[in-house]
């Protein structure tokens, strides 16, 4: 697993995984799609650092925003799903979400977000779905890096030619962006994201209870919103 090989990972250092894939099959003994969501968490690492020191603190301020706003949200996501009858290895696949919410104060928006996440194999399609309420909170007005939570609800579906998979539960959420305002009220936000989702209940084939499905994910994306 990648987490106890975090130190490894870091002493590595990011340029060496984004262009040097196989070194991490050496070193860190990880399989091709692990590599492959590494070296994307590494490009979104670089795209997102030279954008923060690129764009100057100038008309960064986020204390001009009020009111009602909207976003949009692309990313590249490792998803892992343990269960009795799940192989619990890591998946890699697109995810999205719609976000709208309000401003409460100058350091914080509050909204409402429905994401979605899909993986197709040849024989097996796997789905996740979450609506959740979340928290922005801005650690600067001058220099809007914002941390995030949320919590609410999703479901997992699994279809492997006749056998169905679906859980439902809990899902919670933490994060990190920073907005880079591009022109008025459009802004951009590179971001990393954690999901989790413990202690799915759920059925196989519709008739079997299933307890103890766990899904986790990790994202790195770019979100765009009007505000």
């Amino acid at each position: 697993m990648l987490y106890g090989k975090l130190p490894i990972i870091l002493s590595l250092g990011p340029v060496r995984l984004l262009f040097e894939g196989s070194y991490a099959h050496e070193a860190l003994n990880i399989a091709d799609d692990e590599v492959c969501m590494l070296r994307i968490a590494s490009a979104c690492f670089f795209v997102a650092t030279a954008l923060c020191i690129a764009v100057p603190a100038t008309g960064q301020h986020i204390d001009d925003r009020r009111g009602i706003w909207f976003a949009l949200g692309l990313a590249a996501t490792s998803s892992r799903i343990d269960c009795t009858f799940c192989s619990g290895e890591r998946k890699l696949g697109p995810s999205g979400y719609v976000q709208i919410g309000g401003t409460p104060s100058r350091r914080t928006l509050a909204g409402v977000e429905v994401s979605y996440w899909r993986m197709s194999e040849p024989d097996t399609t796997r789905e996740y779905a979450a609506a959740t309420a979340f928290l922005l909170y801005y650690l600067s007005v001058e220099r809007p890096l914002f941390l995030k939570g949320a919590f609410g609800i999703g479901r997992y579906a699994e279809v492997s030619g006749a056998d169905q998979l679906s859980a439902t539960g809990f899902s919670i959420q933490l994060g990190a962006g920073y907005n880079l305002r591009v022109t008025g009220q459009l802004w951009m936000a590179p971001f990393i994201n954690f999901a989790w989702a413990p202690d799915q209940k759920g059925t196989r084939n519709k008739i079997g209870i299933i307890s103890e499905l766990n899904l986790n994910m990790f994202q790195g994306g770019i979100s765009i919103s009007w505000h």
